[in-house]
């Protein structure tokens, strides 16, 4: 895929992604040792057009759907776990800039069309200070996977509005450059994001890099109206979607690799075809079944708000914490194929030559994303379904 084509098709991305499988799976060790992602696969990634996507075309980018991003992830995810995140990290604020307002866009894609955008959305760790012409801002954060790639990041923090009576939460842009960075990334999966934590105090913020989340709650926030449908969705309910693509990507490739495995492996025990026995292809069966079932999840959410969208409408609470359940029970699930894998394929899964072992590592790592927790989002949905309040104030 040519970066300079205007509009590639959708295929062309997808492909794009699934090219670098080999080399991302051979770099996994390395982006594992240096704890972040080796400058090399984000030169590729600009390389191949994948930090195209979403961002709008007068800015280089390629207007696609929402779901792309979630496809090229899973392909990503296929070759090294700490890359997926780190790319849907990115890219999802390609998708989520546009909610700002326009002069937003300017300020960081106006001067540099190539820039990328990280986050670490602990709203409680920010403080903004209302100052003339916007705030000062400071706080603390961890977890800002991908800072080391990034030029600015979006951070979360409590602001007291008007019409309040107590702080809400904000989502700030601040450039890296004003940003101290603590390297805390001592981990045992997804050890190559480097999700470092993150400081500032006093940084003066305009008013138009502060966003309030509760705006986007239906989706159509102000300014998007005339946009593409993908800026229409509403953002907390899809968030889930996003980063349980990488975890999608990890389970399919701990499959086949298992599959594959399977043709050709005799027990050390007995010297019996492993994949002869009937309890191994159960576990097959039941892995396979787990990680279609949470692409059809995911996908099948997306294909529901986009109907929604077509139709004008907006979509209503119940919907909207359903779609972060669905989101949680497919990362869940994810889990529990690589699970069940790991748990037939013997001592060899230990080796540290064994691809298992981190795809192992890396899905636990992932499901502890906030936003994946089923305890949370799973109760949400219960309060909401039998008629009690949301507690998620941003739902």
């Amino acid at each position: 895929m040519k970066t300079t084509d205007p509009y590639p098709p959708r295929e062309a991305f997808i492909e794009a992604a699934r090219d670098m499988i080999p080399v991302l799976r051979e770099r996994a060790p390395e982006t594992e040792r240096l704890r972040r992602i080796p400058d090399q696969t984000i030169r590729e990634l600009h390389e191949v057009g994948l930090w195209r996507i979403l961002r709008p075309e007068c800015f280089g980018g390629c207007v696609t759907d929402f779901a792309l991003m979630s496809d090229v992830a899973i392909e990503l995810g296929r070759g090294c776990g700490s890359t997926s995140w780190v790319y849907i990290n990115l890219i999802a604020h390609n998708w989520m800039l546009p909610y700002w307002p326009k002069q937003a866009e300017q300020d960081i894609w106006g001067e540099n069309p190539t820039a990328l955008i990280g986050s670490t959305l602990v709203f409680p760790a920010g403080k903004l200070e209302p100052v003339e012409g916007g705030y000062l801002f400071s706080g603390r954060w961890p977890y800002a996977s991908g800072i080391d790639a990034s030029d600015w990041m979006m951070l979360g923090a409590m602001a007291t509005r008007l019409d309040e009576d107590r702080p809400s939460p904000r989502v700030v842009l601040i450039r890296v450059a004003d940003l101290e960075v603590f390297d805390t990334w001592q981990v045992s999966g997804l050890c190559g994001t480097g999700s470092k934590d993150v400081a500032c105090d006093k940084v003066f913020t305009p008013g138009h890099l502060v966003f309030d989340p509760l705006c986007s709650q239906e989706g159509y926030t102000p300014g998007t109206e005339d946009m593409a449908d993908a800026y229409k969705l509403p953002l907390i309910p899809f968030i889930p979607h996003l980063v349980a693509a990488p975890m999608i990507g990890i389970a399919q490739a701990a499959y086949d690799d298992f599959v594959a495995f399977l043709h050709k492996q005799t027990s050390i025990y007995n010297r019996s075809k492993v994949g002869e026995h009937v309890t191994v292809q159960l576990k097959v069966a039941e892995a396979g079944l787990l990680i279609d079932n949470a692409k059809l999840l995911i996908g099948d959410n997306y294909r529901e708000v986009c109907d929604l969208i077509a139709e004008g409408k907006r979509p209503p609470l119940l919907d909207r914490a359903r779609w972060r359940r669905d989101a949680s029970h497919a990362a869940m699930g994810c889990v529990r194929a690589v699970d069940l894998l790991h748990a037939v394929r013997g001592a060899t899964a230990n080796l540290l030559s064994s691809d298992l072992q981190r795809q192992f590592r890396d899905i636990h790592a992932a499901a502890h994303q906030i936003h994946l927790s089923w305890d949370i989002n799973a109760a949400e949905f219960g309060r909401i379904a039998v008629g009690l309040p949301a507690t998620n104030a941003i739902l």
